[in-house]
């Protein structure tokens, strides 16, 4: 049996707005073996730098705790040593976790060209589910998926009920756009970030890949997502990653991006 969890980058705002340019949705699968082992090195990360084992670990709390940056965090340490230490201790444990990853990058200008009046985080749990149905396939497992139904920056709003709908017609029936997800299996089940390891873990790998694509930059630009997140993204037997660990959505403006040059 395998876990995913799942989280977002970026938001669903039109840009008009004051919205970000994607919306980037990632899975992480994780064997339901290690998840043990996993948690209790996460948990004590947390105890050896805030003696706190249930504290919210995220990226943007993350970035925001170096005392150099006036940007407040509930992660804020008063020693830029300790700091380093702390990205040192987090970038050693998720390069080392035994996981797959697929991210889901969806360009919201050019989506809602062609459907303005769609969620954007529809399709891009579509396309995400059906990855990850391939990669169960592949390995002859069962899967259960946990996301945090809320989306937003600043005010969360519940999704729950539009992505119960899509993951039972995924899982039930073929459809216009996707094949049946047989090896995804039980309801949706939801968890918020700050009482859940796993989305806490996908969300640190999540954000690089919204941040490479957000500040249009090559992965060699962004350290976390070339040491952390690309070597995590699922890939085919020849090693290709678009389209199988990271699809881009839609794809027309893909040659005005540093990535892939």
């Amino acid at each position: 049996m395998e876990l995913i969890y799942i989280d977002e980058s970026g938001d669903t705002i039109p840009l008009i707005n004051g919205g970000k340019k994607y919306l980037v949705l990632t899975g992480c699968i994780f064997g339901e073996e290690d998840i043990p082992v996993i948690d209790e090195q996460f948990r004590s990360i947390k105890r050896k730098y805030y003696k706190d084992e249930n504290i919210e670990i995220k990226s943007n709390f993350l970035r925001y705790a170096n005392p150099e940056l006036t940007e407040t965090s509930p992660l804020k340490l008063n020693s830029k040593e300790k700091y380093d230490e702390l990205e040192k201790d987090l970038a050693e444990f998720l390069i080392k976790l035994p996981i797959k990853l697929v991210s889901i990058v969806i360009d919201k200008q050019e989506y809602w060209k062609k459907y303005p009046s769609q969620n954007p985080y529809m399709i891009a749990y579509i396309y995400l589910l059906e990855r990850i149905q391939k990669i169960l396939e592949k390995e002859k497992k069962l899967g259960i998926c946990i996301i945090d139904p809320r989306e937003g920056q600043v005010e969360k709003h519940f999704l729950g009920n539009e992505l119960s709908k899509i993951h039972e017609k995924m899982r039930r029936t073929d459809g216009v756009i996707w094949k049946q997800c047989t090896r995804v299996i039980e309801k949706l089940l939801f968890s918020q970030s700050d009482s859940t390891n796993g989305i806490q873990i996908v969300d640190l790998y999540c954000y690089p890949v919204f941040h490479i694509f957000e500040y249009n930059k090559n992965k060699e630009e962004y350290w976390r997502f070339n040491e952390l997140t690309f070597p995590k993204l699922d890939r085919s037997n020849e090693g290709k990653i678009i389209g199988y660990g990271l699809k881009f959505f839609p794809d027309n403006k893909k040659k005005d991006l540093k990535f892939f040059a």
